[in-house]
């Protein structure tokens, strides 16, 4: 989304934020952004954050939407060939967006919450959301505990990892089917019934990555997310099939992210011979329980 950056001075909008703050708050999320809203100004067609690096109006923003989960141990689904090229490896990919985006990925959050300009097509002949999509890498992780149909769909083996963004440079953030309580459209329908202009919070396009259809809510997923930007020098890129992805090492310290291989559960014996045999062959000295999952 291509946006005006000229902002109008200070002088000319001395009331913007007092507006939305005076208007929002009667929302109980309003609270959190309430120190916040004095951030906002406008353009010739935006209202958007003062971009001074700061960003603290957004960020409020973004966590009531979605729910932090920096620092959980979360489940991850993969069939045994999948275990087998992460221990052969010690790394754990995270794959372009891209390969998903039949799903929705981008598109439904474009379609629901009216930013059309992930829709557009761009100078390259490219949607604007597939743009995006192919620099945001994600890993498909669950805080669910009963499997149900997570290994018919997912995998016979279920990895229990800790995940720990570095500096708030990737997020685990819980995935959100649902628009009711979001305080965006709000935001949104205000700052065009009275200013006649666009709401654009920070990160809007990236974050977007966080909003699926309901139909995908049985999956309760958390998902990890690493952005490339054109001047990323910390990312170790491969190639998977069609795709590219990110490799993080497991156990390792990394510039983005720490991932950190706790135990694995599978859901038949002769799966847990298998699994067992490949720990005693590439990580031995790791010691990772393996176990039948008890159902």
């Amino acid at each position: 989304m291509q946006l005006d950056k000229s902002l109008y001075p200070d002088h000319v909008q001395p009331q913007l934020g007092k507006c939305f703050a005076d208007e929002m708050r009667k929302y109980p999320w309003s609270a959190k952004l309430e120190p916040h809203y004095s951030r906002l100004r406008a353009t010739d067609n935006a209202i958007l954050e003062v971009p001074d690096g700061s960003h603290s109006f957004s960020t409020a923003l973004w966590s009531t939407c979605y729910k932090d989960m920096a620092g959980a141990v979360l489940w991850h689904y993969t069939p045994i060939a999948g275990l087998a090229g992460i221990l052969k490896s010690r790394e754990v990919w995270l794959h372009s967006l891209i390969k998903r985006m039949s799903q929705g990925e981008l598109t439904d959050f474009a379609k629901q919450f009216d930013y059309s300009g992930l829709l557009a097509i761009g100078e390259d002949g490219q949607r604007i959301a597939d743009t995006f999509a192919r620099d945001l890498f994600y890993l498909s992780l669950t805080e669910q505990e009963e499997p149900a149909g997570m290994w018919k769909d997912f995998g016979e083996v279920r990895l229990r990892l800790k995940i720990v963004p570095v500096q708030q440079r990737a997020q685990l953030w819980r995935m959100n089917y649902l628009p009711g309580g979001n305080p965006i459209p709000i935001l949104k329908q205000f700052a065009q019934a009275r200013f006649n202009r666009h709401f654009v919070p920070w990160q809007v396009s990236r974050n977007g990555a966080f909003f699926l259809d309901s139909y995908h809510s049985q999956e309760a997923e958390v998902r990890l997310l690493v952005k490339r930007f054109d001047q990323t020098t910390d990312l170790v890129v491969k190639q998977s099939q069609r795709h590219e992805a990110v490799a993080i090492p497991l156990g390792k310290p990394n510039s983005r992210v720490s991932i950190d291989l706790v135990c694995i559960e599978v859901e038949t014996k002769e799966s847990l011979t298998a699994v067992q045999q490949l720990l005693d062959a590439h990580v031995p000295d790791l010691n990772i329980q393996c176990t039948v999952c008890p159902l």
